[in-house]
């Protein structure tokens, strides 16, 4: 198959190896339009060795690296071999909440901890905490502990989802991990709360859970790998199964730094329009482009 190359103007690849998770977070990111049940065992999820054959296309830099997410990447059963197979230019990050005893061991043993680290800011391996299904965290502060003694780029991030007993618990979540050595950061809640539309999507008002639908062009800056290694132009398409512009393994894909028509402005995933930080730690930017938006504008359906 062809190589691939990420166009400079990519900043982010990332492989979603499954949408299974063992968690069932109220504020998850993969079903924030409640409008629409999301089904996380209706993705069919590619091999190990698919996942290698078509990752190992990749050309990318050394600041933008492949990141392992979903779900909850280490459900995929050949996790650790692709971990093992993918080759050595292409750097590695991995968004998990580490609550696998057993999978976790494994880990240890067979994943060298030079393999998942480079010269960046932040932790390479960023371990999500959940109040709300993970308690108050002395389990997972244990378990990353282990890994940090063993060498492994790693560090704890949780969501400012603004409910008070959620609040309250990463207060003192953030002072376990400091009296542990363990990197602790926190994150813009996105979504809604108590009818209140959390995170900045100043950039492109009215893109998020909008009554209204309009026609646009897009263009992203994020190469999004679904399960089954169909490829989307944003979050909002990857999440619902719908546009697909590609698939991974597709011996003749290449990426397209274009502008594509849409016709679903106002339904805009927050991953892909809010105001954030790229991977320079560099705060105003978003992961899509949208210009030539219709004033025309059409009502959502429901399906």
């Amino acid at each position: 198959m062809d190589p691939i190359q990420i166009p400079q103007g990519y900043n982010y690849i990332s492989a979603f190896l499954t949408m299974r998770c063992n968690l069932n977070c109220s504020f998850c990111l993969n079903s924030i339009d409640k409008s629409r049940e999301f089904n996380r065992t209706k993705f069919k999820e590619l091999s190990g060795e698919q996942w290698v054959k078509a990752l190992n296309r990749i050309e990318s830099r050394p600041e933008v690296p492949v990141t392992f997410s979903g779900g909850e990447p280490f459900l995929h059963p050949d996790f650790l071999y692709i971990l093992k197979n993918l080759k050595k230019d292409l750097n590695i990050d991995i968004l998990t909440n580490l609550s696998f005893e057993v999978a976790v061991e494994k880990f240890l043993k067979e994943i060298d901890p030079e393999r998942i680290k480079r010269n960046v800011p932040y932790a390479c391996i960023r371990v999500s905490y959940h109040p709300e299904q993970m308690g108050n965290g002395a389990e997972l502060i244990e378990t990353v502990k282990k890994l940090k003694d063993a060498g492994f780029s790693i560090g704890v991030w949780s969501v400012l989802y603004p409910s008070f007993e959620n609040l309250s618990a990463i207060n003192q979540m953030q002072f376990r991990c400091i009296d542990a050595g363990i990197d602790f950061r926190l994150k813009e809640y996105t979504g809604t709360y108590k009818g209140d539309l959390y995170g900045d999507y100043s950039k492109y008002s009215n893109s998020v859970l909008s009554n209204k639908l309009k026609k646009c062009l897009c263009k992203g800056s994020e190469l999004l790998i679904a399960p089954n290694g169909n490829i989307y132009k944003c979050h909002s398409d990857l999440f619902s199964e719908e546009f697909p512009i590609g698939n991974i393994l597709d011996p003749n894909f290449q990426i397209k730094n274009e502008f594509r028509k849409c016709e679903k402005y106002g339904q805009c995933h927050p991953c892909d329009v809010k105001l954030k930080t790229n991977y320079k730690q560099e705060l105003g930017n978003t992961s899509v482009e949208i210009k030539e938006i219709e004033d025309n504008s059409q009502p959502k359906v429901i399906v």
